[in-house]
């Protein structure tokens, strides 16, 4: 079972953190003519964190004939930029020779204020409407099934609700060293669910969370 978990959560993390979304979901363009558009940006709003072109970034297009998309794919961000503490900065989207610009707010908030705000959805709230808690404080406690360290992040798997229920939680700073079997409290971002080809050809899935905070139990 170990082995098992272990393998499992490898999987994951390989194969589905490379396009972390919401909805996991791509939307082809139209080819009516665009007449405006607007973006939206549903990353993160953290401090240091660079808003480019793989940033999680939708464009509202509204076409002559009336009709509206929302295009996930196909923008480029005419500048990157850095989001610092306490301030709001400009980011300008381009989309079929038409630009947006979007202001986004990085509120960075101390340790006991984000634990404070982090919420604890229960099971059925967290797996089955997972898209709306994209970006959102969370916090749990859990055992952890299995570790992973890979040179980009450590990824911990971790049961929360029971024995048969595992979420993954990321660590890309490499800030926490636990170990499997420990019980843990973890707050962080929720990162909704990742979906891979798993083990054996079936199709696996598992709820994401990125660290912010982790302690032992």
């Amino acid at each position: 079972m170990k082995k098992y978990a272990a393998a499992l959560l490898c999987v994951f993390l390989v194969c589905g953190c490379s396009n972390i979304t919401p909805n996991n979901e791509k939307v082809e363009g139209s080819q009516e003519k665009l007449e405006n558009m607007t973006a939206l940006y549903t990353g993160f709003a953290e401090a240091d964190e660079t808003i480019d072109n793989k940033s999680k970034i939708g464009v509202w297009a509204y076409y002559e004939d009336g009709t509206k998309e929302f295009i996930t794919e196909g923008w480029t961000i005419k500048e990157p930029v850095t989001l610092e503490a306490g301030k709001t900065s400009e980011v300008t989207v381009e989309y079929r020779g038409l630009e947006s610009t979007i202001m986004v707010e990085c509120s960075e908030v101390d340790e006991a204020s984000f634990k404070a705000e982090s919420q604890s959805p229960d099971q059925s709230d967290l797996e089955v409407t997972h898209s709306k808690w994209y970006g959102k404080k969370l916090t749990y406690t859990g055992k952890i099934i299995a570790r992973v360290d890979d040179k980009d992040f450590r990824g911990y798997m971790i049961s929360i609700f029971d024995d048969k229920s595992y979420v993954c939680v990321l660590d890309f700073n490499k800030e926490f060293d636990f170990k499997e079997g420990q019980t843990v409290t973890f707050w962080a971002y929720g990162l909704g669910r990742v979906e891979s080809k798993g083990l054996f050809g079936k199709e696996r899935s598992c709820i994401a969370f990125k660290a912010k905070y982790m302690e032992e139990a």
